[in-house]
């Protein structure tokens, strides 16, 4: 109802009898239970603000976003409520709508959207909040897709125009080894041997250029029944010469009855070693270990690999799967890229945390082969 009617509804309530003025209020309050359930089934957070900035109305969507009872909501200051977006002297001083973006870190890191609008023909304002995190979430995950093609062509395009020199190159050697079969034995034994070791080293560089190539390549897991834990122990065989080498302690706790998994037990492979490599050369000499637990509960596999390592700032997290960024002075930056697509590649999870000087730890998860899908009980 609208306020002019409202007005002049009370100018009049002298002259109403009493059947009148009940059906009138009777009226109202249907229209504001009506209201109030539209408000309510929004999605969105709505708060109503007065001409003197207080709160006059919130919907249970507000509630929810704030965290508050109704009568906490409205007792917040606007300042508070707008997340310090603009003072409520700002906001009647522009009269416009505003629009802001905000990132929340705690208690969970969320991505909500504020409109701040005054009413036509009114002091009040109103106040939208969209909670934009899944929306965020996926804006960044296509935006790593397209960096991550990006990539792959890049890489693909330097591995060509490196390839084709290389081999030309490789057949240039090994055809000046046939010329040097024709040589007298002196030349056969001085030049035989540059030839040979710039041939071995061609071959090497060729052989790092294709792994390289193949490990930037996307492809399409190719699944099978994989028990996770023989893929860990593969890794640490592999890697066994290295963990040696620094005197590194392992402590592994893999259950015997952990579940199979449908995945590519080579991407698998690929992404474990990078990240057990990663804790390795990490550690502070001999007195560095690694753990490495695996576990299970109805609907997925859990993996935790933590080393008490030198750790990684916070300045670096914020970048960690950026490409090209590292903390070695080896390293290409790409290795957690990479790892991260082979686990979403398989519907799983991976998460890091660490502080620097304390270590850091990886948590892996990845849904089961006989995940069992619980229901809503009927």
């Amino acid at each position: 109802m609208k306020r002019d009617t409202i007005e002049k509804i009370a100018t009049r309530l002298d002259n109403l009898g009493a059947a009148d003025v009940r059906r009138l209020f009777m009226r109202l309050a249907a229209e504001k239970g009506l209201l109030q359930e539209v408000f309510d089934a929004l999605r969105d957070g709505l708060i109503l603000f007065a001409a003197d900035g207080t709160a006059r109305f919130a919907n249970k969507a507000a509630c929810s976003i704030y965290n508050r009872p109704m009568r906490e909501l409205l007792r917040e200051p606007f300042e508070r409520l707008a997340s310090g977006t603009c003072t409520w002297e700002e906001l009647q001083s522009s009269k416009v709508a505003i629009v802001r973006d905000v990132h929340v870190n705690y208690p969970a890191s969320k991505h909500y959207n504020f409109f701040i609008s005054p009413l036509a023909g009114a002091q009040e304002y109103l106040l939208l909040v969209r909670d934009d995190t899944e929306a965020q979430e996926r804006r960044e995950e296509n935006a790593e897709a397209d960096q991550f093609n990006l990539l792959t062509f890049l890489t693909s395009a330097v591995a060509h125009e490196i390839g084709n020199p290389l081999n030309s190159l490789g057949l240039t050697l090994q055809l000046m080894k046939r010329k040097l079969e024709k040589m007298d034995a002196r030349s056969r034994r001085t030049l035989g041997e540059l030839v040979d070791g710039s041939l071995q080293e061609t071959q090497r560089l060729d052989a790092m250029l294709h792994q390289f190539l193949e490990s930037m390549r996307p492809t399409t897991p190719v699944r099978s029944k994989v028990q996770v834990n023989d893929v860990i122990i593969r890794v640490l065989r592999a890697l066994a010469p290295e963990i040696a080498e620094r005197g590194a302690a392992i402590q592994s706790e893999l259950p015997e009855n952990l579940p199979e998994i449908s995945a590519d037990a080579d991407q698998l492979f690929r992404a474990f070693y990078n990240l057990i490599r990663n804790a390795l050369q990490s550690l502070p000499g001999s007195q560095g270990g690694i753990s490495i637990r695996s576990s299970f509960n109805d609907s997925d596999i859990g993996v935790i690999i933590g080393d008490n390592g030198s750790g990684i700032s916070h300045e670096v997290m914020g970048s960690m799967y950026e490409p090209f960024r590292t903390t070695r002075k080896k390293g290409h930056g790409l290795g957690l890229l990479i790892v991260r697509h082979i686990i979403r590649e398989h519907g799983g999870t991976l998460s890091l945390t660490s502080r620097e000087g304390l270590g850091a730890t990886v948590t892996i998860t990845l849904p089961r082969a006989d995940r069992i899908v619980r229901l809503l009980p009927s």
